[in-house]
């Protein structure tokens, strides 16, 4: 069998915990290359995998089939691009860019090379979402009129992290958000109406770490909501209709495919 061969940009969190341990887990895939330009901590953990100091060893690499993307936010537009004009089919960490001109052109020149480009929202696979999704789905609640969905914490002090940062694509919005807005859009289609609120309300804080986000559908509502100041967890999902409701508090693992 012809395994598809890979090379991860970046060896943060997000590929250490959600891409890597995966794709070796996978018999169709084979990580040839990493990409670490400070710290080469992935050759501990797989020492028979290459690290590499720049992005030309991964995109003009001929071998290489597929590009996975795991930098932070505002670095995805410049990395993909160089990886789809190197004829790279692309998976890219949520969320895809920093704006919807930077989205569009990606998908033009994916579209014309034909490749793959995918953004991975791996929430759609949260056992509490994907029950929620079946209960729709088996009419068991009726009509739905209104969903509202949640992902608070309680950090009330600023990590020293780009995500808390001031700079494009920080923030509450951008890190949380994605998922929510993934998962209604997923559910229910693109919204007729949209509302936002988002603030800043942690001391020193540099960047939003409060949001709500109202869709407007023709009969439903769509209340999206995160914090970095909620110490008592309000229901992480809850979705109404006219014969019933459903409601999750807290976050479930993901379900096999």
């Amino acid at each position: 069998m012809n395994k598809i061969k890979v090379g991860i940009v970046g060896f943060g969190m997000s590929a250490q915990v959600f891409h890597v341990p995966f794709l070796e887990a996978n018999n169709h895939f084979k990580i040839t290359k990493i990409l670490e330009r400070n710290s080469e901590k992935s050759r501990l953990l797989y020492p028979n995998i290459d690290v590499v100091k720049s992005l030309d060893q991964l995109v003009l690499d001929e071998q290489i089939d597929l590009i996975v993307v795991t930098t932070p936010n505002l670095s995805h537009y410049e990395i993909v691009k160089r990886s789809l004009l190197n004829n790279k089919h692309v998976i890219v960490e949520k969320p895809f860019t920093v704006n919807v001109q930077q989205a569009d052109e990606l998908i033009e020149i994916a579209q014309k090379k034909k490749l793959v480009l995918s953004v991975y929202h791996n929430r759609r696979f949260d056992g509490g979402f994907l029950t929620l999704k079946k209960v729709i789905e088996d009419d068991l609640i009726g009509q739905v009129v209104e969903y509202e969905a949640h992902f608070d914490r309680f950090r009330n002090y600023i990590k020293d992290s780009w995500r808390e940062a001031e700079e494009k694509g920080s923030g509450i919005v951008y890190d949380l958000g994605s998922h929510l807005i993934d998962q209604a859009l997923y559910l229910f289609g693109l919204p007729k109406t949209v509302w936002a609120d988002i603030r800043i309300q942690r001391e020193n804080a540099k960047t939003a770490d409060n949001f709500e986000i109202i869709l407007g559908y023709e009969k439903l509502k769509v209340t999206l909501k995160a914090s970095m100041l909620v110490r008592e967890q309000s229901p992480h999902l809850a979705i109404h209709g006219t014969k019933g409701s459903y409601v999750k508090y807290g976050l479930d693992p993901q379900e096999e495919l």
